[in-house]
């Protein structure tokens, strides 16, 4: 053989090599694209990119040249890495790996796994042995009744047991959590069902629980209400009880306007109707204070007749007229009255109190019974 045929056949082989081994190792790399060139006008409005570089159609997108420059490079970094993820997707469908930003074609006889060439055969037998394994672990969805978990229907929790034919869970029986009650006090709460279990109704805790301490801040107020006023009660009675005991030798005019300030001062303030305070809880609140005493300036006014209109007309200094005035006996008579009535007040009140300090202490004890 000649040296110049020796020569050729060397070229020869190492084209063919080259070839070869560029066509096992074929590269491309992905070109994200230039910020101004790829992406203005084709990923983002073109407004907010004139905005941004060009301090243009600002007042357009509502935005100044540095926060539209911020938005754009926000969404252009979006942008590429959406790109990026459809260049790895079509890499690895067309047999290729990814390495870095790159994409490199696996060799014929070769398939991408897992961004690694592995060797077909190997591949074939491994997914043989994979399928070995799926067949023999296809058994259904269960094999014993504890596979099965139970489930909710509302309040009813079904237990689950295992189907031998078919390897399917399936109902078998049934347990009504209402049916199941917890106790506390007066108070009774069903259980519910929830992620297949009878569980404590918490929800309807709080609930009664809100109630119960609404109910007694309500009658906690009630007493505040009810001791605001006693006192002034009980001192009009005591004055009305001297006054109709002495009888005329306390009978002065700076006495009489005294005592009708007095008066009129407890009758407009009157007590606490605590029916009304209590309109929400009213069948609770229907025993206390009796309708004669809910208005006690009004039932002072039909008690003691037209005796006290006439002592009210004392306030501002003795009446000119002679029919204003009262009369030593009606002067008398109208304390006496007074005295009684307002004893009779007193009472009510005393009942009234302890009707809601019971009903305060109740709703206290209910509460501390709750979890």
């Amino acid at each position: 053989m000649t040296k110049e045929k020796h020569y050729f056949k060397l070229v020869l082989a190492l084209f063919a090599a080259v070839f070869i081994l560029s066509a096992c190792s074929e590269k491309t790399s992905f070109k994200k694209g230039d910020i101004k060139d790829s992406f203005c006008g084709v990923g983002i409005n073109a407004s907010y990119c004139k905005c941004a570089f060009h301090n243009k159609y600002c007042d357009s997108i509502n935005m100044s040249k540095r926060e539209a420059k911020k938005y754009v490079n926000e969404q252009y970094d979006n942008w590429v890495e959406d790109r990026f993820d459809s260049y790895k997707d079509n890499c690895r469908a067309g047999n290729g790996i990814i390495k870095g930003k790159s994409c490199i074609q696996c060799d014929l006889d070769e398939v991408s796994r897992n961004d690694k060439c592995v060797k077909r055969d190997d591949v074939d037998s491994t997914e043989d042995e994979d399928a070995d394994d799926n067949d023999d672990n296809d058994e259904g969805e269960c094999k014993y009744d504890s596979d099965c978990d139970p489930i909710c229907e509302e309040s009813v929790m079904w237990k689950m047991g295992c189907n031998a034919r078919t390897d399917t869970c399936e109902k078998t029986f049934d347990n009504d959590c209402n049916a199941d009650t917890e106790n506390f006090g007066e108070l009774s709460f069903p259980k519910i069902c929830q992620a297949g279990a009878c569980i404590r109704d918490e929800n309807s805790i709080k609930v009664a629980r809100d109630k119960l301490i609404a109910e007694k801040k309500l009658w906690s107020d009630t007493v505040k209400e009810i001791n605001a006023v006693r006192d002034g009660i009980r001192d009009a009675m005591l004055d009305a009880n001297k006054n109709c005991i002495n009888g005329i030798a306390d009978m002065t005019n700076v006495a009489i306007m005294e005592f009708s300030t007095r008066i009129a001062s407890v009758l407009a303030g009157g007590i606490p109707d605590v029916a009304a305070m209590t309109a929400s809880a009213a069948e609770t609140a229907s025993g206390l204070i009796g309708e004669h005493v809910k208005n006690l300036a009004g039932a002072a006014v039909d008690y003691a007749g037209e005796g006290l209109n006439r002592l009210y007309n004392y306030q501002s200094g003795e009446p000119a007229l002679e029919e204003q005035k009262l009369k030593p006996h009606e002067y008398i008579k109208l304390n006496c009255d007074l005295y009684d009535y307002f004893k009779g007040v007193q009472a009510e009140s005393d009942v009234d109190l302890r009707q809601a300090l019971d009903n305060a202490n109740a709703a206290d004890q209910a509460i501390n019974l709750l979890p």
